[in-house]
This record gives C-alpha cells, sequence and structure tokens, in this order.
C-alpha cells in the first residue's frame, strides 16, 4: 500500500494517541520532490515509556524505518530495517526485544503499535 509523508504521520500519531501517548513531538519533517516522498521522525511520551518513530518514504513506500520503545532509557522494542543481522530469515527485517535480536515477519508500524498496546499500560 502506498503512502503519503503528511497522511502517515497523521496516522501515526492518531494511533499514539489513542493509546494515550501524550507530548507528541515531530523530531523532523522533511518532505520530498512529491508528496509520495520524505522523511519523519516524532517522539512521544507516556508516563516513563517514550516511543519514537521515524520512516523514509521514496514513491509512496516505507524504504527505511525504526520504530522504538523505551522503559526510562532502556530498550524494550524496536522494529527496524538497519541491514546489520543478514543471519535472521527475515533480513533486513528484524525485532530487537530487550537484548534479543529475532525475525520480524510483519513489519508494519500497525504491528508494532499492536505490541505497545501489551506493553505500555496506564498504572
Amino acid at each position: 500500500m502506498r503512502v503519503k509523508l503528511a497522511d502517515g504521520v497523521t496516522y501515526v500519531t492518531s494511533k499514539l494517541r489513542a493509546l494515550g501517548f501524550q507530548s507528541i513531538t515531530p523530531a523532523a519533517y522533511k518532505p520530498g520532490s512529491t508528496s509520495m516522498d520524505g522523511y519523519y521522525r516524532l517522539w512521544a511520551v507516556k508516563h516513563d515509556f517514550k516511543v519514537f518513530i521515524s520512516e523514509l518514504i521514496l514513491r509512496g513506500f516505507i524504504a527505511k524505518y525504526s520504530y522504538t520503545l523505551l522503559h526510562g532509557e532502556k530498550l524494550v522494542l524496536r522494529y527496524d530495517n538497519a541491514p546489520h543481522h543478514p543471519y535472521i530469515e527475515t533480513f533486513p527485517h528484524h525485532k530487537h526485544e530487550r537484548d534479543k535480536v529475532v525475525p520480524l515477519p510483519d513489519p508494519s508500524v500497525d504491528a508494532f503499535i499492536e505490541e505497545l498496546k501489551s506493553l505500555v499500560k496506564d498504572p
């Protein structure tokens, strides 16, 4: 599915708000030559949890991404497609679960947000 840069930011922001994240802050927003190209990075906070989302969109497709959840300063979860784990069967897509790196069959932001639901709960 193709996505426009602005629509991607709006979609992710609304999903994070629905989970109770506040202070959703754009850290970078760089449109490309068309609405189907560009880069954004944002972060959001809920209690002691921080989420960082970044996507590079080229011709409407997510070419590079990183979706990260921290608790305090400790990594809880990260999805990304950096090509540094070639032994993973879903290479370059992989998931960091605390100190483990595992395959990532569904590298979508929706899958990441679904995992957030179970990890980030109200006290």
